[in-house]
């Protein structure tokens, strides 16, 4: 038995509001009534590990802590390497005459670093502690999107700094696309000259029409020495930099380069819109050597034992009417695109393990059949990961729904253009990459999560910051702690201690968890919306003043529709936040419940059976609290009036944005019934715009919905062969 478990099972784990100041969590840890005094310095063993350790947190001591550390004769900090500790873990303690640290390896040497420099808060002296560590998970990714937008190597280093303090240890380096190839190729300059440069960039979001851009030239690339230097950076902190090269679809920009690797030859300029696109790498021999040419140049760079080659949203379009492609196909006995794109993967999945090293790709590299040693990034859903892991296949957990932190965090109208959907904090904190649906033997197969910043709408690394923190915190909390300490007692901890240091540190951050949650409760009249935090948040109408408290706000039942607006200011620790205009619509199926026969799906149904009666519009851009979402291609509910009721009008609305793969409905089925037995139309009709509006005057007492939507997404567009979206806001009924 390892001698951490030993250690963890004899200290107990203490948490209150002095202890709660470390992120991530330790696994176990206690004080003692020792105090060390440091004067402001502590001086470390003259070895290579005590040099290692000055060279990278000599500068973070001494802004963060106000302690000078330095190597010398005398040390006050004994280093003892003991391979008998789990990997990555470590030992701090702290007494009166010493600090002694034992590690598992650097990684763990780093780790305790980065613990005691938290917990260092007092001028002289270090309260004395014993601190036993350990992750949970082996892998503990964040995720850079350097394509659609490109970050200096100054800025991914401050980056990677800030991924070492919450003892994070991959780098998921995002470097081609369609938009933008970041990585020099010395055998293929053009990849760089013309392949990192566009000309154009689109203004807004995707779903906005009509479309305009900007007419500038952006890019950049970096060399492969930057690339080795930024490896070094990061494996001197305790990060694996893991290099993606997209493979065989977004290759929009290697094509402007290279045309003739592509099905069509046809010369197209590096994109400058936002999506998927349907030329994509030809499987001709020519690209395949292409490709295992490059892969032979990025893993000179970097030393990671997987290299990332995509294998996400590959349209088939051009394969199904390129004679080069059909007769690979025929040659190899093929059933199909789906096991052509296998193909390729399981090309790229040889070529590299024959020089030592595994593929990891997005999730679709399942179609058609896993290549032997691939890893799999589940992201549409956990479905893909646990596929893998049943196969036994190794697992990184990265679902939108709780790992995509280019998504919203809040509701507030000041809040950043962002691609969509909805992902706040404790949605993020509450995450568990475990599925249940897994044994426990297939469970040892999920090595760990990853966050993921794709940067069409970040394009500065102060909006990369902006969505990255805190909710980078709180995964580090997921994929670091054997047991998190509750939600509760996290917030009020990571607004006391961490976001001051971020802010000491000069890094952007959102404060969208001090937001309101407006709680639902049906009355009979209505809704009543109670404000909710977990943390000491109070809220008033008046902006400026602590008058007007708010408790609760009552929204009454209307025949017509009727707009209400209410002006919220947040307060925090007596100090305004920030005022949001909650904008409500009463009409006669306010606060009434709906009945799911076909269920929403859980990442879209934040109100569950009041979803399309709470009086919220969906707005544009899109956010995810706002609608209701689902994945079947035919939708059934109902709604009960409870008494029968005399209306004129339904209005429903639905969200058309194809670049989200979420699509307007095609037909809606409305039937009316005055006893809940017997049924008769209501009306049907073909959906052609965004708002459905059927006008008829009727006695009803129930309402049934049956709505059918595109069953599958054409080639050629984002989610291609999927099922896709349908998204519904406000259930409108009046007289």
């Amino acid at each position: 038995m390892k001698l951490i478990y030993f250690v963890v099972c004899c200290i107990p784990f203490i948490l209150n509001a002095q202890h709660s100041r470390i992120f991530p969590q330790p696994a176990a840890l206690k004080t003692n009534n020792e105090t060390f005094l440091h004067k402001g310095q502590l001086i470390l063993p003259q070895s290579d590990a005590g040099k290692h350790i000055v060279t990278v947190f000599h500068e973070a001591f001494e802004r963060e802590s106000g302690v000078h550390i330095e190597t010398g004769p005398k040390p006050t900090v004994e280093l003892i390497e003991n391979i008998d500790l789990a990997g990555e873990s470590y030992l701090l303690e702290v007494k009166s005459k010493q600090i002694r640290i034992e590690y598992a390896d650097m990684n763990g040497l780093l780790y305790a670093f980065q613990t005691l420099n938290q917990w260092i808060n007092l001028p002289n002296e270090i309260e004395g502690v014993s601190i036993m560590d350990q992750p949970r998970f082996s892998y503990r990714g964040t995720h850079l999107d350097c394509s659609r937008h490109f970050f200096t190597i100054e800025e991914l280093k401050g980056f990677i700094d800030q991924m070492a303090q919450l003892k994070f240890n991959r780098f998921h380096w995002h470097l081609t696309d369609d938009q933008g190839w970041r990585i020099e190729i010395k055998k293929y300059p053009l990849l760089t000259e013309i392949g990192a440069w566009r000309d154009s960039t689109v203004v807004g979001h995707y779903s906005r029409t009509p479309r305009t851009y900007e007419k500038q030239r952006y890019g950049g690339f970096y060399t492969q020495e930057e690339a080795k230097g930024l490896v070094k950076y990061a494996q001197d902190r305790g990060i694996t930099i893991i290099p993606e090269i997209e493979l065989p679809g977004h290759a929009r920009a290697a094509l402007a380069a290279y045309p003739s690797l592509g099905c069509s030859g046809e010369q197209l300029p590096v994109e400058g819109l936002w999506g998927v696109f349907d030329d994509v790498f030809c499987t001709q021999d020519e690209t395949i050597t292409f490709l295992k040419n490059v892969l032979d140049e990025v893993i000179a760079i970097f030393p990671s034992e997987t290299i990332h080659i995509g294998g996400d949203e590959v349209p088939k379009v051009r394969w199904k009417t390129c004679s080069k492609c059909q007769a690979n196909i025929k040659k190899m006995g093929l059933k199909d695109e789906h096991e052509l794109q296998r193909y390729v993967i399981e090309t790229m999945e040889q070529h590299l393990r024959s020089k030592g090293r595994k593929i990891i790709g997005w999730d679709e590299i399942l179609e058609g059949g896993l290549a032997a040693n691939a890893q799999v990034m589940s992201w549409r859903g956990t479905e893909g990961g646990i596929a893998a892991a049943k196969a036994g296949h190794q697992v990184v957990m990265t679902p939108t729904s709780h790992c995509y932190f280019d998504y919203y965090q809040s509701s507030h109208p000041d809040e950043p253009l962002a691609i969509g959907g909805f992902l706040p904090l404790e949605k993020v904190y509450h995450y568990n990459p475990v599925p249940t649906e897994l044994t426990k033997k297939e469970q040892q197969f999920i090595i760990g999560a990853q966050a993921n910043l794709w940067t069409e709408y970040l394009p500065t690394m102060d909006a990369v910051e902006y969505h990255t923190f805190p909710r980078l915190v709180a995964m580090s909390e997921v994929v670091w702690c054997i047991e998190k300490r509750p939600y509760s007692e996290f917030l009020p901890a990571l607004a006391r201690y961490y976001l001051p240091r971020l802010k000491q540190q000069g890094i952007n951050y959102s404060s969208a968890f001090l937001d309101v949650e407006m709680l639902l409760k049906p009355v009979p009249n209505g809704l009543e919306l109670t404000p909710h935090s977990s943390l000491n948040v109070q809220y008033f109408s008046d902006a400026n003043k602590m008058e007007g408290k708010i408790e609760r706000l009552e929204l009454e039942r209307t025949a017509q529709v009727v707009h209400r607006t209410f002006p919220v200011t947040t307060w925090y620790n007596n100090i305004p936040y920030r005022t949001t205009n909650y904008n409500f619509v009463t009409h006669l199926a306010l606060g009434k419940a709906v009945h799911f026969e076909t269920k929403p799906s859980l990442k879209y149904n934040y109100n569950d059976s009041l979803g399309l009666t709470n009086g919220i519009v969906g707005a544009l851009p899109w956010r995810g609290d706002q609608w209701v979402g689902f994945t079947e291609d035919t939708i059934r509910f109902s709604l009960d009036l409870g008494t029968l009721t005399d209306i004129s009008q339904i209005e429903l609305g639905t969200l058309n944005d194809p670049g989200s793969w979420i699509y307007r409905p095609q037909t809606i089925l409305v039937e009316y019934s005055t006893n809940g037995k017997k049924f008769k139309k209501y009306s049907k009709q073909a959906i052609t715009e965004d708002r459905i509006k059927l006008v008829k005057s009727k006695k009803v007492k129930v309402l049934r919905f049956t709505i059918t939507t595109v069953s599958e997404v054409e080639q050629g567009m984002p989610g291609a062969g999927t099922t896709p979206w349908t998204f519904l806001d406000e259930l409108i009924l009046t007289r």
